[in-house]
């Protein structure tokens, strides 16, 4: 017995023999992909009448054997389907699994599909067709350029279905340029950067593989995707008043203030309005309360008129004479005239730069009428295949040739569809960058408070009304020395007027709210201007464009009629 003892049972766990000094047991982890299998061993030194502990047992256990050989067999039996004792009679019932029967509940066949692709659960259908995959435009290399849709993007690898419907892979940092186009719904603001550099402002309409649409001052035009790098929308006046507020305190009233200023500005008077009633109930800020009453004089105006008007203080200003049915707005005392298109072309023609051509376009209806008209100068090709070669010339060739011949009769057929780099310059680091902000305000040069010159600040992202503000530039003349002298830049009035007062040479007369342009701690501004200076074509002649700047002055507001003087009504 106690031999028996020895042989069926193992010894309590505490009283197991501890593995050798310096090796840990084998037992399963929690986590450990390494799961321990049975000894193979023990298996079969069980069999073999032999514990996993090398001690040979003394009596045979036979029936265990042959216990444990009779279910192998059955098992193997049942497996192959060669037992009868497991195969059911007709009378018994079948053995049925709920889980198994209701399985094979009889539901609706599905469609059928050509593609494996297509066969998407009838669920998930409405979304995925209420999200579109994005839209990308992809530079490959210096010759190849597709776009498609997204099929799979991680970090390193993105994957499309071109327009032909072919899956393409390629790696990120293999690319030239990666242009996500955007989806527009409604036509909204935003910014077209073309390939020359060049930035078109105005309301988005299309972002698509081959053109891209843009509405600038009503005038739709549309963009073949080869000249277009990629679409940037801006936000709308609400969003950019949002996370302006997010970035200010409640209790910087000063900031407020200024946020509330701009939205005048931007003729935003209802978010205007109600900035500022929270700022003149918490901080009662004189500033504030001047501002809060030229915006509610503004928005009286517009009930009564209907329509919008300009953000000029003076604006909300409103005269009554004895004759008028209604307010007068101050803002049609404004200079209201504009160049017209054709004029900002030719302005570009007079201002191109063969060492930096700008995109050109010559029709062959052009290079017809130059043969014509020109035929007899040497400049012009006496052999007919001399002539015909001029209808496969590049645009800035026959440009030139226009040039030599002095073909001023013919200019205004040059297309140009890009701005030459001085005239560039001018609209981004001049126009854009500090003549506009700074000189062009409603309150200064932009308005009625701002002397006899003047500058237009309406859609100042206009090509038209940038090239009528360089125009005034040069051909205001009511002072004695010249806004803009090419000869030499530093003596022009433009130039030190914007420079503090003590290096100026000619300072900048003194008026409220005025300060210096060009600073030390910027002085790129002042170098810009002057490479913009320099880099005007000359000698300088006079565009041929009919424009003559304009000369303002404020007038003199009416006294208010009396309440007791009796109106007239005639014409009522």
């Amino acid at each position: 017995m106690e031999k028996m003892n020895r042989m069926t049972f193992d010894p309590p766990p505490a009283s197991r023999p501890r593995p050798p000094s310096g090796r840990r047991p084998m037992t399963p982890r929690s986590g450990d992909y390494r799961a321990l299998q049975p000894s193979r061993g023990v298996f079969h030194s069980f069999l073999a009448g032999s514990r996993s502990g090398g001690e040979t047992v003394g009596m045979r256990l036979l029936p265990v054997r042959v216990a444990l050989a009779t279910v192998i067999s059955a098992l193997f039996a049942t497996t192959l389907g060669l037992s009868p004792a497991f195969s059911p009679s007709a009378d018994d019932p079948p053995a049925i699994d709920p889980a198994t029967e209701a399985s094979k509940a009889p539901t609706a066949p599905l469609p059928a599909v050509d593609d494996p692709a297509e066969a998407a659960p009838v669920e998930a259908a409405p979304a995925e067709a209420a999200s579109a995959p994005p839209r990308v435009y992809l530079w490959v290399d210096r010759y190849e350029e597709l776009g498609g849709f997204v099929v799979d993007e991680d970090h390193d690898l993105l994957s499309i279905r071109d327009l032909d419907g072919k899956i393409r892979s390629f790696p990120k940092n293999r690319l030239h340029r990666l242009i996500r186009l955007n989806d527009i719904e409604t036509a909204r603001p935003g910014l077209v950067e073309l390939r020359d550099g060049t930035l078109l402002a105005g309301l988005l309409v299309k972002d698509d593989f081959d053109e891209v649409v843009i509405r600038i001052e009503g005038v739709t035009t549309k963009l073949p995707r080869a000249s277009v790098v990629q679409t940037r929308l801006d936000l709308t006046l609400e969003e950019k008043y949002k996370r302006f507020r997010e970035m200010i305190e409640p209790d910087q009233y000063t900031r407020r203030f200024e946020l509330a200023a701009w939205l005048f500005e931007e003729e935003a008077y209802q978010l205007a309005h109600a900035e500022l009633i929270e700022i003149v109930a918490e901080s009662k800020l004189p500033r504030a309360v001047e501002l809060l009453k030229l915006v509610e004089a503004q928005l009286i105006l517009e009930a009564n008129s209907g329509t919008s008007t300009s953000p000029s203080p003076l604006d909300g200003r409103t005269i009554r004479d004895e004759r008028s049915t209604g307010p007068v707005d101050l803002r049609d005392l404004l200079p209201q005239e504009i160049i017209s298109a054709d004029d900002v072309n030719i302005i570009r023609v007079y201002e191109i730069d063969f060492r930096k051509p700008p995109r050109m376009h010559i029709s062959p209806e052009t290079v017809r009428e130059i043969l014509e008209k020109y035929g007899a100068s040497p400049l012009i090709p006496a052999d007919s295949a001399g002539r015909t070669a001029l209808f496969r010339a590049e645009s800035a060739e026959v440009v030139d040739l226009m040039f030599r011949l002095k073909a001023r009769d013919l200019y205004s057929r040059i297309e140009v569809n890009s701005e030459p780099p001085a005239l560039n310059l001018f609209r981004q680091r001049v126009h854009d960058a500090w003549l506009i902000p700074n000189c062009a305000t409603s309150r200064c040069h932009g308005g009625l408070d701002g002397g006899r010159f003047f500058l237009h600040r309406r859609n100042s992202k206009s090509e038209r009304v940038r090239y009528t503000n360089l125009l005034i530039l040069e051909r205001w003349n009511e002072l004695e020395m010249p806004l803009v002298d090419y000869l030499d830049p530093g003596r022009s009035l433009l130039i030190q007027y914007g420079l503090p007062r003590n290096e100026a040479r000619f300072p900048h007369p003194e008026v409220r709210g005025w300060s210096p342009v060009f600073s030390k701690g910027n002085p790129r501004l002042l170098r810009d201007a002057f490479g913009w200076m320099n880099g005007m074509f000359r000698p300088r002649t006079s565009y041929p464009v009919d424009y003559e700047a304009p000369v303002i002055s404020t007038p003199n507001l009416p006294e208010p009629v009396s309440p007791d003087s009796p109106e007239d009504r005639r014409g009522r």
